[in-house]
């Protein structure tokens, strides 16, 4: 049994029109505020080319944040794995580790914006397949052991050790469940479920149960952390939190129904993307700030009775770490450090001795 970890989503984000480098220099005062308040990872996301989290290389901006903010673990949800040279990937995952004593949490994922594919020159179509060799090619990677490899896509055919060589130890992996259908895929491959909340309280238990099925299965391991991403908004009130929600998250609906132009992409005919046209409705139906309250009710949005019976509920399900996520577009900085401090003063101590 272990306890509860508490983190956050740090990335940049701002006021419409808020140059790129005080959003930069936001996130680091983000990173310290947290810190500050007892939450013990931070977690970057990447993206590339548009207003929706202009982080493009977390790894490299974890290394920045390790410096300054030693105490926090650094953890990335995600890092969208087929945009990556796997030898390049491994090293630069070997290289943090290497600087900073802390825990590693690296979620993986494949991504879902088709333009961002087209920018790489990669086809969607092919990022499962991508996804795995690339997994196996790190994973050989941090054994400290020479090593080649032949796949399909990427090829070492010249024995290589990839340094530095580090304690992978303390490096632990896990693969995005933005989909359900993805659970079994992770599972397979040995890489822990790392969800968002997308789906009610029982839709998330079934992915778990899922997971774990499917890992079991493939004689996978079972254990390790079950994080979950979950936007957070703390006021005296639900209907207060709730007005709040409804001034700032039609423009995160807004900025990712803008990124993944979801009505130019033809979801059905991309090969393990076909469940997205639904998923991505729902975003569009929420840039209406009408359709934001039904939203808040599997969100940590509300009083903090509310948030703390919320939080509970996650618990009860199965996850252990909570990925606070405040820092969408839009959102003033002064805005989502109160949402944290209020959780963390109000919510956070009724849950730090609780062992799951």
């Amino acid at each position: 049994m272990t306890g509860i970890d508490f983190g956050f989503v740090a990335t940049a984000v701002g006021p419409a029109g808020t140059p790129d480098v005080p959003m930069y220099r936001e996130l680091i005062g983000d990173c310290e505020h947290h810190v500050d308040l007892g939450f013990s990872t931070a977690w970057l996301i990447e993206h590339h080319f548009s207003d929706y989290f202009p982080t493009p290389d977390p790894l490299g901006l974890l290394q920045f944040i390790a410096g300054r903010v030693p105490e926090l673990n650094l953890g990335t949800c995600v890092i969208v794995t087929p945009w990556h040279n796997p030898l390049r990937l491994v090293e630069q995952i070997a290289q943090l580790n290497a600087l900073t004593d802390r825990e590693l949490h690296l979620g993986l994922g494949r991504g879902t914006a088709k333009f961002e594919y087209d920018a790489f020159g990669i086809r969607m179509d092919e990022t499962r397949a991508r996804f795995a060799e690339i997994l196996d090619i790190v994973k050989l990677g941090l054994t400290g052991r020479p090593f080649t490899y032949a796949g399909a896509h990427y090829q070492v055919p010249k024995e290589i050790l990839v340094r530095p060589v580090t304690d992978s130890a303390k490096i632990h992996f896990y693969g995005a469940i933005g989909n359900p259908a993805s659970a079994p895929l992770m599972a397979q491959m040995g890489l822990a479920p790392m969800c968002t909340t997308v789906g009610d309280y029982e839709q998330q238990r079934k992915t778990l149960v899922d997971w774990e099925t499917a890992a079991r299965a493939a004689g996978q391991p079972t254990g390790g952390k079950r994080p979950i991403m979950i936007n957070c908004i703390v006021a005296d009130t639900d209907q207060e939190a709730i007005a709040q929600a409804q001034q700032y998250i039609p423009a995160f609906m807004k900025a990712q129904v803008d990124h993944y132009t979801i009505d130019d992409t033809p979801w059905e005919d991309i090969k393990g993307y076909e469940a997205w046209r639904r998923i991505f409705s729902g975003m569009k139906a929420r840039m209406d700030p009408a359709n934001i309250p039904p939203w808040t009710e599997w969100q940590l949005v509300g009083s903090p009775d509310t948030v703390r019976r919320r939080l509970q509920n996650y618990l009860d399900v199965g996850f252990d770490t909570i990925l606070l996520h405040t820092a969408t577009p839009g959102v003033p900085a002064a805005a989502r450090r109160e949402w944290t401090r209020r959780f963390a003063l109000e919510v956070m101590p009724d849950f730090r001795s609780v062992a799951v």
